[in-house]
C-alpha cells in the first residue's frame, strides 16, 4: 500500500525574533504572534522558520512553545558566548533572543537538509510578517521541498505613497514585493483596498495574477481598567495612537491644537494624548513635540506604553483621532469602536470597510472640519450616539482562522 502523504507547513517567524525588545508590538507584530499561537494548536505537521543574520534555524512545535512562553514573560533569554560581547557591558535583548532560538532550533544538519528530513512529502510556507521577502528566499524554499508558498500582504504603502518612506527601504520593499508577486502561490490580504492595490502593481509589472483571499484581521480587545499611571485629568481627552511618521498626519493635529490655544481659553482646550514611537522623516513635528508651548498642559506625548495603560486611555476618550494618509488595515480604529468608543477618522477605504457608518470621516485637508468634529465631540455624545446606532460586526480572530482553515484545507488538497 502506498504511504499516503501528509501535509505540513512551515511558518516563518522571522519578525517575532527581529522585534523583541524594540517596544510597544506593532500590529503586524501581533498578527505574527496570532498565527504562530493558530498553528501551535494545529493537529497538522508544523515546523517554524526563522532567519536573521545570515542564519536560519527550524524550531519543532515543541520548542516553539517554549519561545513563546519566553516572549510573554520577556524572558529569560540566553547569553551569546562571553567573547562576542567583551566589549559591551551587557548584550543586547536582541543578541540574546538570537542566541536562545539557535539553542532551541533543531540542529545537526544544514537547513534544507533539515526541510528535506522533517517534511518529506514537502511543505506549504507561510509568511504573515512582511519580514525578510528578498527575492533569493523564494528559489531556496523551491528546490527545498515548497510545494505551495502563502504571503500576506499588508499594504504597499511604501510604494502606492513613496512620499512617506525613506528611499532605501523603499527601494528594497518594492524588491520584496515584486518577488513576491512572482513566486506566490496565494496571497491572503488584510482588506479588499489592499487586494486592489496589489493587482494593480502585478498588471503594472506585467505578471499573472495570483489567486488572492481578503480575510480580515482579527483584533484582541485592550483591557478595561479604570485608571492607570497615564491617566488624565479630569479634562475632555482625544486620544492619537501610531507610530510618529509623516503618512500618520500628526501635523494636523498638531496645528489644531495650536488653533485652539490662539482662539479658546487655556480652561476650554480638550485634552490630546499621542501614543506612539518616533519614526523617521518627521523632524519638524519631533521640533514641535519637543518645544510647543502647548506640549505637557493640553498636549502629551507617551512613546512606551503598555496595553494596560492604552486600554485605561482609550476607554475614557471622547474619541480616537485617526487623520493617516495612508493604511492597509487600521488596528486602533478597531480597538477604539470594541471599547465603544468613537472615531473621527481620514476617507479611507480600508476604514471604511471595517467601520461603515460607525466612524467619522473628514478628508485630511479640511482641517476646519477635522477642528470642528473635535470640539463637537468633547463637549457632546452626538459621535457616541453614531457609534451605537451603527455598530458594525467587528472582525475577530475566530472569523479569520475560520477562513484561513478553508483556504489552508484547499492547499493540502491539491498538495
Amino acid at each position: 500500500m502506498a504511504r499516503q502523504k501528509k501535509s505540513a507547513f512551515v511558518l516563518d517567524f522571522s519578525r517575532t525574533v527581529s522585534r523583541i525588545g524594540r517596544g510597544h508590538p506593532t500590529g503586524i507584530d501581533r498578527v505574527e504572534y496570532a498565527y504562530i499561537q493558530y498553528f501551535l494548536g494545529q493537529p497538522d505537521p508544523v515546523l517554524f522558520l526563522a532567519r536573521y543574520k545570515g542564519k536560519s534555524v527550524l524550531l519543532s512545535r515543541e520548542a516553539m512553545r517554549d519561545f513563546m512562553m519566553r516572549v510573554q514573560n520577556n524572558g529569560p533569554w540566553d547569553s551569546p558566548a562571553k567573547l562576542r560581547w567583551l566589549l559591551r557591558k551587557e548584550p543586547t535583548t536582541g543578541a540574546k533572543v538570537r542566541k536562545t532560538v539557535s539553542r532551541l532550533a533543531i540542529s545537526g544538519f544544514s537547513l534544507s537538509r533539515i526541510l528535506k528530513t522533517n517534511l518529506p512529502d514537502g511543505y506549504t510556507y507561510i509568511n504573515v510578517g512582511h519580514a525578510r521577502m528578498t527575492p533569493r528566499l523564494w528559489p531556496f524554499l523551491r528546490r527545498n521541498g515548497a510545494n505551495s508558498i502563502i504571503v500576506m500582504v499588508h499594504d504597499l504603502i511604501p510604494i502606492d505613497f513613496p512620499q512617506y518612506s525613506r528611499k532605501n527601504p523603499r527601494i528594497r520593499f518594492e524588491k520584496w514585493i515584486r518577488s513576491v508577486a512572482e513566486n506566490a502561490d496565494v496571497f491572503i490580504y488584510n482588506s479588499a483596498d489592499t487586494a486592489k492595490r496589489m493587482a494593480y502593481w502585478i498588471e503594472r509589472w506585467g505578471l499573472p495574477q495570483t489567486e488572492g483571499h481578503v480575510v480580515l484581521l482579527g483584533t484582541d480587545p485592550l483591557p478595561k481598567q479604570e485608571s492607570s499611571s497615564k491617566s488624565p485629568d479630569s479634562s475632555p481627552y482625544f486620544l492619537c495612537l501610531g507610530t510618529i511618521e509623516p503618512r500618520k498626519n500628526h501635523r494636523l493635529l498638531l496645528d489644531i491644537w495650536e488653533d485652539l490655544h490662539r482662539t479658546l481659553p487655556d480652561a476650554e482646550i480638550p485634552h490630546l494624548h499621542i501614543v506612539g514611537a518616533r519614526g523617521w522623516l518627521n523632524e519638524d513635528v519631533f521640533s514641535r513635540l519637543d518645544s510647543a508651548v502647548f506640549m505637557g498642559k493640553t498636549v502629551f506625548e507617551h512613546t512606551n506604553v503598555s496595553d494596560a495603560d492604552l486600554g485605561a486611555l482609550m476607554q475614557g476618550a471622547r474619541a480616537l483621532l485617526f487623520p493617516s494618509f495612508a493604511e492597509g488595515f487600521g488596528y486602533p480604529l478597531v480597538e477604539a469602536l470594541q471599547m465603544k468608543v468613537p472615531v473621527i477618522a481620514s476617507e479611507l477605504p480600508c476604514f471604511r470597510e471595517i467601520a461603515g457608518d460607525a466612524a467619522t470621516y473628514i478628508d485630511v485637508e479640511n482641517r476646519p472640519e477635522w477642528q470642528r468634529q473635535i470640539i463637537a465631540a468633547a463637549s457632546s455624545d452626538a459621535a457616541k450616539l453614531k457609534l451605537v446606532k451603527n455598530m458594525p460586526k467587528l472582525p475577530t480572530w475566530d472569523d479569520h482562522f475560520h477562513n484561513i482553515a478553508i483556504i489552508m484545507g484547499d492547499i493540502k488538497r491539491n498538495n
